[in-house]
């Protein structure tokens, strides 16, 4: 199938794609921190992240991916002292990931193979650290076990930011040997959740905890790290520090993969501002296929500004789209195999071909959906003015295989070409009835009810299509 391009923020350019252990694709993608509801940046990276996975399966990889989350955090502290539960922290985490699975498992997104969260791999995230000191790249101070980021050369290496222009945890920086130092474990402090470990009383610093989930699960050294772009710094940065000092790895990991912001109207999304849209009350506005399918017609790395005119665009669009599918699937068993093509099908039957290939062509490009999905709306344009009505076998089954690749990149319409047996087969049998017996009706010259039949079905999307003796139905 050829070479997948991939866009690395490490190297800031586009590499070919080399996995680790062909086939697989070892993927660790950094999950929500469940102190509040999900929300419309989530659904974001989660949607963007399937659809790569996706187009990985396309191709012939095997993705093992996995997402954490992390369920002991400064955040999750504050809420729960905001909310008098400090004796009782762990319903916080408990409550907003179970929020955040139901809204995920909405949207027909592959699921994880695993979802570690870090209380269950505090003894994995102690080892880690003690390696570290045994290595001389983390000292102890009175307040928390730091990284001493002097003993590492690379830093600095995937944000661009100069560790002499930036100070970690400034309430502890008379604590530290340099204010760029980060924290590896918190020693235990009133009123806290602690674990008793044997480097002391404390919890774990944010950043050891994805460092330590990722390689327990896929080894030293793997192929994807994923994230939003605001967690290039310190976040990512730090990971890659902490984790090639342990594991003398250099890359740590081979390509880094960020997803763009999302903006309301323009405006950046945040609290102060009011604007942040809970992931449910997205997905109930919109519904689950045009959400992915919004988020899917941008490119993972470009900003999404959310507001209705491009959303009301997307859902014309995907039903536009949609309704082509449908009639392609149901008129395409009533057609006779093709015997021969006229110089003109077969010019149609090329540029169906052509679209096809555009299309993978851009997929295989950084996953650039963007393209893709205009290309899919350029050839649905072509294929409902060549194709539908041509009772042509070779350009519907083309246009049919042209659709199913998309379903399989776009995670949309399967009930399409994989329910047709319950519903989508049942459909195509009533009306296919009631077309019998409007042409009855028409051969009688009861006009009059035969176009009643027609109107209504209009008004629910169905529009009857009379050539000649023969009539055809697709959905509008």
């Amino acid at each position: 199938m050829g070479v997948i391009y991939i866009y690395n923020t490490l190297t800031k350019k586009k590499e070919i794609f080399e996995p680790t252990e062909y086939p697989f694709v070892k993927i660790y993608h950094c999950g929500i921190t469940p102190y509040d509801t999900s929300h419309i940046g989530h659904l974001r990276s989660e949607i963007s992240l399937d659809i790569i996975r996706r187009i990985f399966r396309y191709f012939g990889y095997i993705d093992i991916a996995i997402s954490n989350f992390t369920d002991i955090d400064d955040k999750i502290i504050k809420r729960a002292r905001e909310l008098n539960l400090l004796n009782d922290w762990q319903k916080i985490p408990e409550e907003y990931i179970k929020y955040h699975l139901e809204q995920i498992k909405r949207l027909n997104n592959l699921p994880f193979y695993i979802n570690p969260r870090v209380t269950t791999h505090i003894n994995d995230i102690v080892d880690f650290i003690k390696d570290l000191i045994n290595k001389g790249y983390a000292y102890k101070g009175k307040y928390s076990i730091y990284y001493d980021i002097d003993k590492y050369p690379y830093y600095g290496q995937l944000s661009g930011t100069k560790k002499e222009q930036w100070e970690q945890e400034t309430e502890f920086l008379e604590d530290k040997k340099h204010p760029y130092d980060f924290a590896l474990w918190k020693f235990k402090k009133e009123d806290e959740p602690y674990w008793n470990t044997e480097i002391g009383e404390g919890r774990p610093g944010w950043h050891i905890e994805c460092s330590t989930m990722s390689s327990k699960y896929l080894g030293p050294q793997f192929d994807i790290h994923s994230g939003g772009q605001d967690l290039i710094f310190p976040h990512h940065e730090n990971e890659i520090a902490q984790s090639e000092a342990r594991f003398n790895t250099h890359p740590w990991v081979k390509y880094w993969l960020h997803f763009g912001f999302i903006k309301i109207k323009g405006e950046k999304m945040s609290k102060s501002l009011g604007n942040i849209i809970p992931a449910k009350e997205f997905l109930d506005k919109y519904g689950e296929d045009i959400t992915r399918f919004y988020i899917g017609s941008y490119h993972y790395r470009e900003p999404i500004d959310i507001n209705e005119e491009s959303i009301n665009l997307a859902k014309e669009n995907y039903r536009y789209i949609t309704s082509t599918i449908k009639t392609i699937v149901n008129e395409i068993n009533s057609l006779d195999r093709t015997f021969y093509l006229d110089d003109n099908k077969i010019k149609i039957w090329k540029e169906l071909l052509n679209y096809e290939k555009e299309f993978i062509n851009s997929i295989k490009d950084d996953f650039n959906t963007r393209e893709a999905t205009r290309i899919l709306l350029e050839a649905t344009n072509y294929i409902n003015k060549n194709v539908i009505g041509s009772e042509t076998f070779t350009l519907y089954i083309t246009s049919y295989n042209f659709y199913n690749i998309a379903s399989r990149i776009y995670g949309l319409w399967e009930d399409i070409f994989y329910g047709k047996e319950s519903k989508e087969n049942l459909t195509n049998i009533l009306l296919n009835i009631i077309i019998d017996i409007r042409n009855e009706l028409r051969k009688n010259k009861n006009y009059e009810l035969s176009d009643k039949i027609r109107e209504e079905l209009r008004k629910i999307g169905i529009d009857l299509l009379d050539q000649g003796n023969k009539t055809i139905y697709r959905f509008i």
